[in-house]
Formats: C-alpha cells, sequence, structure tokens
C-alpha cells in the first residue's frame, strides 16, 4: 500500500474486434476497509483532458454514463475478490473509439489488478459488448 494506505493501478483497454476498436483506460485506487465493500468515484476522474487539451478542454465531470459504467464495472470486478475493500475510481479516460462497456470493462480489470487478483484478459465480444472472463462461456 501507499502512503496514505491506497493501493492504484490502471488497466488500457485497447483492443479491435471486427474493425472496431474498442478504447478505455481507467484507474481505481483500493484500501482495506472494515465495513463492507464499496465503489466510489473520484473527485475529478476527468480532468485528465484539461491537462491534454488545455484550459478550455470540457472536464465532463458530469459524464454521467461513463461513470456509472466504470462504477458497475468495479462492482462486478468486486465478485471475485475475498476481501472488502473501498475502491476508487480515479481516473476515466475515454475517446472517439470509446463503445459501450469499454469503461465498464476497464475499471473491473483496473480493480484487480489493484489488489492483486489476477484474471485474463480475454476481450471477448458478445452483442457489442466485452464480456468480464467469467462471463465467457
Amino acid at each position: 500500500m501507499d502512503d496514505d494506505g491506497f493501493q492504484e493501478a490502471t488497466y488500457r483497454l485497447a483492443h479491435v474486434d471486427g474493425g472496431a476498436l474498442h478504447f478505455a483506460k481507467v484507474t481505481v485506487a483500493v484500501s482495506t476497509t472494515t465495513h463492507a465493500a464499496t465503489v466510489v468515484p473520484g473527485t475529478a476522474p476527468f480532468a485528465w483532458r484539461k491537462s491534454a487539451y488545455g484550459p478550455y478542454a470540457y472536464a465532463l465531470d458530469t459524464d454521467v454514463d461513463h461513470l456509472a459504467e466504470a462504477l458497475d464495472g468495479a462492482r462486478l470486478a468486486l465478485r471475485v475478490v475475498s476481501r472488502d475493500v473501498l475502491a476508487v475510481v480515479t481516473e476515466i479516460c475515454t475517446n472517439v473509439d470509446t463503445w459501450p462497456g469499454d469503461v465498464r470493462y476497464a475499471a473491473g480489470h483496473a480493480l484487480w489488478r489493484a489488489v492483486g487478483v489476477d484474471r485474463p484478459a480475454l476481450c471477448v465480444v458478445r452483442k457489442g459488448l466485452l464480456v468480464f472472463p467469467d462471463d465467457v462461456s
């Protein structure tokens, strides 16, 4: 763990499926807790846009669709984590090649990396969405 008690990990998804590029990069910080496992958003998960595109870039801190995907992906990833953690989604990077479900997938894998759970990144697309390893049959 870092000095603040959090372990941070990033997962960068860059996958091509049938000519369609799937991209997302999500960072999640986790800390053990004595309470039930919880996933929360960080204070500015889209702040990278200002540093990448300049002071007048639209921060989109209200990008509710991508934020909801990130929280959902991290919560789904907690299914295979055997301890209670507080997970904070600190950064969500998207671009024109980000499809629905890409952020969800990247957030789940970022959480697994942060807690040290080894999960395969199969990049299987079903009905246009990337699916988690346990959902592949």
